[in-house]
């Protein structure tokens, strides 16, 4: 049985000029172990689905479709208090933000330890050395448990939000962009933390960035969100080896490879993502995309298989030899660039 299993999910948000469709038929599974990355611009869904599985969305959030299986139970139709249940316990958030996720009037160790105690039975003295062993885990010393968030750097405050969210040993750990604003040492050093511990505890981690690059390091799958839908969905090595999706092909260009000497310079996909109110035709990525086609621009490509446990959703899955080739020009984004400023134009 799979750990989580995510299925047709539509989330969205109302607003007084109507709803935000902010993900639209997400599905997906994780099973025990095994680790999940969720990649794709800001504004492209992720950290809402993180929310969403969490069930922390803002008042004016709203699963409108879809379920979320967490051990076989849908946890979509649970009260408040099994999901709080559920929390730390089972599936634990470690944030992006660790300044804005700690509590500057009190101590790092009085937060964790409050954490503790308030999913579990412990003793305070059963808590604080459980808050112990896991500073210890995540390369902290114990005395900083008596730390103020101010008194600790960054690199600090991120671990002890994460020994926060592994306190617990949940089964499921969401990280959204864990390692945001961190140099790139530090970085490096607390995702191989993370990657360590959850071999240690055979957890299950679906990771949440902006970043392809650190997908390739730390995860099995990953997922490719473009507004609020999966684009792409495929085994790490055999996406890193060849991604399908035009915006996939758009997304690898804007990133630096060591195993591409020759790639030469970055290019950066032309554009924003789409505006997700009212009802939307045609491809997500369709004002983006140079390879667009009138059939793109009126219906809405199924997510497919092409391959063993591989997925897109594009209408011509036929032409990827091409459009491979293709997106390493300029010139091919260029044109895009040109399109959006003349579409522009037309509107005003």
């Amino acid at each position: 049985m799979n750990l989580l299993e995510v299925k047709n999910l539509d989330i969205d948000y109302v607003t007084k000029e109507g709803n935000l469709k902010v993900v639209r038929d997400v599905s997906f599974t994780l099973k025990q172990g095994e680790s999940v990355g969720l990649v794709g611009e800001s504004g492209c869904g992720k950290t809402t689905l993180a929310k969403t599985i969490m069930r922390l969305l803002p008042d004016n959030g709203v699963i409108s479709g879809g379920e979320i299986n967490y051990k076989g139970e849908n946890i979509v139709t649970k009260n408040k208090e099994e999901i709080r249940k559920l929390r730390l316990n089972e599936i634990a958030m470690i944030s992006q933000s660790a300044m804005n996720s700690l509590n500057p009037v009190y101590t790092v160790g009085e937060q964790i330890i409050e954490g503790i105690r308030s999913h579990t039975n412990m003793s305070k003295k059963e808590a604080i050395k459980r808050a112990e062993e896991v500073f210890a885990i995540i390369g902290l010393e114990k005395k900083r448990l008596k730390s103020y968030p101010h008194q600790m750097s960054g690199g600090m405050k991120q671990r002890a939000i994460i020994a926060m969210a592994l306190s617990l040993n949940p089964s499921l750990i969401i990280a959204d962009e864990p390692t945001t604003a961190l140099d790139v040492v530090v970085q490096d050093k607390i995702l191989s933390q993370i990657t360590e511990i959850q071999k240690q505890t055979k957890s299950s981690m679906i990771f949440i960035t902006h970043d392809i690059s650190i997908i390739s390091e730390l995860c099995e799958t990953i997922i490719v969100m473009y507004g609020g839908k999966i684009m792409e969905k495929s085994s790490s090595k055999v996406f890193f080896k060849a991604p399908y999706h035009p915006y996939s092909l758009g997304l690898q260009n804007a990133f630096p490879s060591i195993l591409d000497i020759d790639k030469g310079d970055l290019i950066s996909i032309p554009g924003a993502p789409p505006n997700l109110m009212g009802e939307l035709k045609g491809c997500r990525f369709k004002e983006r995309c140079p390879f667009r086609t009138d059939k793109c621009m009126e219906e809405l490509p199924e997510l497919k298989e092409i391959g063993e446990d591989h997925q897109i959703a594009c209408h011509y899955p036929e032409r990827v030899d091409e459009f491979r080739e293709e997106s390493k020009k300029k010139e091919t984004w260029q044109m895009v660039s040109d399109r959006i400023i003349n579409e522009s134009k037309g509107d005003a």
